[in-house]
This record gives C-alpha cells, sequence and structure tokens, in this order.
C-alpha cells in the first residue's frame, strides 16, 4: 500500500532571517507598525537558538468545533503539545474521543503508524478556561463561531492571558482580520489562518495579513505552515471571503441560479462538475486552463478569440447578493430528493469523502 505521510511527524524547525531590534518601550502603541514590528522580531528572537531558528512547540486550539477539533489533530501528529479549550463542555468532552476514532482511521488507511495514535492522544489536554489553554502557547488557532462579536471577545481574552511573543491565527472563513483586531493592544502578532476542510488533508491554507499584521508574523505563519506540510497562500489585500471562498462563491450562485431558472436538477449539477472541469481542476487551475484553452496563442489568443462568447454568458449570470427565497425551496427540494444523500448517513458521507481525497492525494 501506498503511504502517504501526514505533515508533523517530527517537532517544527524552520529556519528564519537574523534579526535585530531597537529598544521599544514597555507600553505598547495602538497602531504603531514599526513597534508592532519590532515587538514580534523580538518574540521571534526570544523563540530561537543563535538568532537564526524558530520553534513553536506549544499550540493551543480554541474552539472545537469541526474545524478546531481537525486543527487539534493536525497539531498533535506533529508533535507539538496542544491544549485546547471549547465554551461548550460537551463538546470539549466528545473530542478527545472524535480525534482517536479519526486516528484509527488514518491508520486503518495507511497514513500512520499505530503508535502514533497513542502518542497524539498524550499530546493532547483539554482546558475549562482560555487562560489555562493559552498561557505556556507559542502559537494560538482561534476557530470559534462565525461573529465578530464572538471572535473579538475571544481574542481580547486569548491576548490577556497568553504569553506576548505568543503569534495569534484565526480561521475565519470570511472576515475581517482588521476589525477582530480592534481593541487589541498587540494587534501586529495576529493573522487569519484559514484552512480548507478536513484540514488534516487538504493542503491549501490562506494567510491573511491586514495593515497592522506585522511583517514578520505573516512570515513566520506562513513558514509555521509549510512545516506542517501545508501549501500557504498569502492574500495580498484584505477582502471578504479571501480567495479560496470567493471563487466558490461564484460558482455556488451560478449553481443555485441554474437550478432556480429550471435549466438543471442539483444532481444534474453536481454530475456536470465532478465529472467535468472538477477532474481538470485537481492539478490545473483556471488560469491555466484558459491558457491551455487558447492553443499555440496562449491566453492572449483565448481572451481576444473568446471575449464576445463570455461576454454572452457573464451579461446573463445572476448577479444577486442574497439567494432569493424561491431558489431556497428549489434547491432543499433538490436536496431532499438526492439519491446518493439519501442512502447514506452523515458520519457515512464523511467516511466517504476522506476516502475519495485519499485516492486523489495519492494519485497526484
Amino acid at each position: 500500500m501506498q503511504k502517504i505521510i501526514l505533515p508533523g511527524l517530527s517537532a517544527l524547525h524552520y529556519k528564519v532571517n537574523a534579526v535585530t531590534t531597537k529598544q521599544v518601550p514597555n507600553r505598547p502603541c495602538d497602531c504603531a507598525k514599526s513597534y508592532q514590528d519590532a515587538l514580534i522580531r523580538r518574540s521571534m528572537l526570544a523563540f530561537s537558538k543563535n538568532g537564526d531558528s524558530v520553534k513553536i512547540k506549544n499550540v493551543a486550539c480554541i474552539g472545537t468545533g469541526f474545524i478546531g477539533e481537525e486543527w487539534a489533530l493536525l497539531f498533535s501528529l506533529k508533535q507539538l503539545n496542544v491544549t485546547v479549550h471549547d465554551s461548550d463542555r460537551n463538546r470539549s468532552k466528545r473530542l478527545l474521543g472524535n480525534i482517536e476514532r479519526r486516528l484509527h482511521y488514518l491508520k486503518r488507511n495507511g497514513l500512520i503508524e499505530g503508535r502514533q495514535i497513542k502518542s497524539a492522544l498524550k499530546r493532547l489536554t483539554v482546558h475549562d478556561s482560555i487562560e489555562g489553554a493559552v498561557k505556556d502557547a507559542d502559537y494560538v488557532q482561534e476557530s470559534v463561531y462565525e461573529s465578530y462579536a464572538v471572535k473579538k471577545q475571544v481574542f481580547w481574552e486569548i491576548e490577556k492571558y497568553v504569553d506576548r511573543r505568543a503569534l495569534i491565527g484565526s480561521s475565519t472563513s470570511a472576515l475581517s482580520v482588521s476589525e477582530i483586531q480592534k481593541g487589541m493592544r498587540a494587534p501586529g502578532r495576529c493573522v487569519i489562518v484559514h484552512p480548507m476542510t478536513p484540514v488534516y488533508l487538504m493542503p491549501l491554507v490562506e494567510i491573511v495579513p491586514s495593515p497592522k499584521t506585522s511583517r514578520a508574523t505573516t512570515i513566520t505563519a506562513q513558514r509555521f505552515m509549510s512545516g506542517l506540510g501545508k501549501v500557504p497562500v498569502v492574500c495580498k489585500k484584505e477582502v471578504p471571503g479571501f480567495i479560496v471562498n470567493r471563487l466558490q462563491s461564484a460558482i455556488y450562485r451560478e449553481a443555485i441560479d441554474l437550478v432556480n431558472r429550471g435549466v438543471a436538477t442539483v444532481e444534474e449539477i453536481d454530475k456536470v462538475v465532478t465529472r467535468g472541469p472538477a477532474l481538470r481542476w485537481t492539478f490545473m487551475g483556471p488560469f491555466l486552463v484558459m491558457h491551455m484553452a487558447g492553443g499555440e496563442g496562449g491566453i492572449e489568443h483565448w481572451m481576444r478569440h473568446l471575449a464576445d462568447s463570455y461576454k454572452l454568458r457573464w451579461d446573463d449570470m445572476a448577479t444577486w447578493s442574497a439567494i432569493p427565497q424561491e431558489a431556497k425551496r428549489k434547491v432543499d427540494e433538490g436536496i431532499r430528493g438526492y439519491r446518493f444523500l439519501r442512502q447514506h448517513r452523515y458520519v457515512d458521507l464523511l467516511r466517504w469523502r476522506d476516502e475519495k481525497l485519499l485516492k486523489q492525494l495519492k494519485a497526484l
């Protein structure tokens, strides 16, 4: 059996350029980026050995819904010490059992060895408070409810108790880090680190800094994620939904609109995508597809030759930003009548999805 080695089977140890800092005031400045840069650079030196390397050993996961749980699994497999907290105590109680089941699933599929299950579980500790979870953390991954009010409160609490050298990442899929940072004493150490699910299988992660995020924070987050085996992409500007979810949102709106207009059923649209463009999307992005569609003339020929044809399509496409009620009804009907979904429980669908992803990853 071909084995995929999951990232993080040894402690992270990656190089960064040695930096020097001037003396900075003890009292933080709300908006001085130069101070934030100095603070984070000093933090990097504090983590380093001989000033030229960084180690992150202790990670805190705040919020243990399915994304936070998957982050915790990945971090623990990387031999990092992982502390977790969730305001829902019942969810916290289920966490270790859920992760253990996922670990056994990975073992059955040849991704990890049996000894790694015991090792990963030993590295996980559940805490009743944010303070307990973050107090020794080098890095914090927040994955709480997708709300500015909730995230701001959680970030405020994290900053209250976490070491001043620690970096704080948010798993948000659309919210602005500039807004989340408001009111923080040291916004320069905060950055969005948005994964795709399942976190322990999907390579992509988006790094989204704000103007107040230190450049050193962005670089450290990027290298940290690379050390996990992730493929980090840094967004150069803050936009709602970042990159991946904006692309997905465009497809989702058109798919919903086609159902609403009676062009195709829910099942037919899924079939069109999975048996058509999705096959090449596993190894070709949209610009490479466009370039190759232009033949020898490449993307320049494609844009010139097909401009009128694409204008006809784009002129006819939906532009709404709120799903019409009738469209919601039709999509809901389509899902209820979806033959494949009727035949499987949700837990079985998750297992089926992961198995399909594993086969794709082995093939790529």
